[in-house]
């Protein structure tokens, strides 16, 4: 194994400990020391790869919102039916949610530093605009394609986004609020409904 791919190793290791230790502790209250004894490595190791704590949050973040966006292109790469691919699309978003829930609890530990740093809040709003901007080109070529009736395509793309952001933090907050599955799915026909041409 090379440096290269031992130092990429190494980084991932301890990306995915920081994760855990977000998950169990919360942003504010994990420390370098819990994420060197999750990763198994010394905190000087940490430090050799990561500057500092906001560079190691910055990677994270990256790291989690990089992880949708390949489950995303992953399943969506082979459907060419609009409404499929905007179904699969919002379902796979919703199984993230479900599925992998500590990374969408350290993304809403992320959001509490928006108004503090400045970066935290650019990458945030980067992250939300790949994902406004992949839900916006499959309602395009659904409309291209005659398969959707015209709609403001980034107005309606950011309304996805916010169903989907809405319905799953409700959950978070309460599973027993109501059948996420259920509400899963009523979601995706509404939105596709809203999308059918009269």
């Amino acid at each position: 194994m090379s440096k290269l791919d031992v130092a990429g190793e190494r980084k991932d290791q301890i990306v995915q400990a920081t994760v855990e230790c977000i998950t169990k502790y919360g942003y504010h209250n994990f420390s370098m020391q819990d994420v060197a004894r999750t990763a198994g490595v010394s905190k000087g190791i940490i430090h050799y790869y990561f500057l500092n704590k906001d560079e190691l949050m910055m990677s994270v973040l990256d790291r989690v919102s990089g992880d949708i966006e390949k489950i995303l292109a992953d399943d969506m790469k082979n459907i060419t039916d609009s409404k499929k691919k905007l179904e699969v699309f919002v379902n796979v978003c919703f199984d993230v949610v479900r599925n992998t829930k500590e990374y969408y609890q350290v993304s809403m530990d992320f959001w509490t530093q928006i108004n503090q740093k400045e970066k935290v809040k650019e990458v945030i709003s980067s992250h939300y605009k790949k994902f406004r901007d992949q839900a916006a080109i499959v309602i395009q070529q659904g409309i291209d394609n005659n398969d959707f009736r015209k709609v403001a395509v980034d107005d309606y793309a950011s309304y996805v986004i916010a169903v989907i952001d809405g319905l799953s933090l409700q959950w978070l907050f309460d599973e027993k609020v109501f059948d996420y599955r259920g509400i899963c799915k009523l979601a995706t026909e509404l939105i596709l409904n809203g999308l059918e041409k009269k």
